[in-house]
């Protein structure tokens, strides 16, 4: 069942990678009769050139604004990193002037927390964010509610989402299954943490 977080407003832009969860939540905002931009942030990537390619094409075809940015690698010495990557990506989300809707869901959630904790200071994906306009009304809904529910826009996949060198996918690839094990109800308990969040 999907609950949102919190409110959409009319008028929306979407950051969206042209991936399942993104592309549903287009879906979603298009069947609500939303006035939707497609934000993409392009990775300086193969990938990100087809994704790229991908959502002008659907764009184009579905009669929707589509805005693009792409990544400037400023060291050659060195690798892009997720850290650098996600800098730039807000930079542009910022730039758009309104309120941005991410595709974040329970999924992402569970393993934030995960993640936050093996570093010491275990931590919610806040359904809002103060320093710029982004809203995640679907952060504490199940990617499959999700995808059952919005699944007629064809998407595209990242083949790097397979790469455990990305700590997120090693998190979700490696430690997620197994944390699991430890409480079958992870996802329950991250779920129950942000309604006692809004409670408080």
């Amino acid at each position: 069942m999907i609950k949102l977080a919190c409110k959409i407003p009319k008028k929306i832009v979407l950051a969206c990678s042209g991936g399942r969860d993104s592309m549903s939540a287009l879906e979603f905002l298009v069947r609500g009769r939303r006035d939707v931009t497609v934000a993409y942030f392009n990775h300086a990537t193969p990938h990100g050139d087809d994704a790229e390619a991908f959502l002008k094409d659907f764009c184009d075809t579905q009669s929707l604004p589509l805005v693009v940015g792409k990544y400037q690698h400023k060291d050659d010495q060195k690798e892009p990193t997720e850290a650098s990557w996600r800098v730039q990506r807000y930079e542009f989300l910022k730039k758009q002037n309104t309120t941005v809707l991410t595709a974040h869901h329970l999924k992402d959630a569970v393993e934030w927390w995960i993640f936050s904790s093996l570093r010491g200071n275990p931590a919610l994906i806040a359904p809002t964010r103060k320093d710029i306009p982004v809203i995640r009304p679907f952060i504490t809904s199940h990617p499959d509610d999700l995808h059952t529910h919005f699944n007629e826009y064809k998407h595209i996949e990242d083949p790097s989402n397979k790469s455990t060198k990305f700590t997120r996918n090693f998190i979700r690839h490696e430690i997620l299954h197994r944390a699991e094990r430890v409480n079958p109800g992870l996802y329950t308990t991250i779920k129950n943490m942000y309604e006692r969040h809004d409670n408080d």
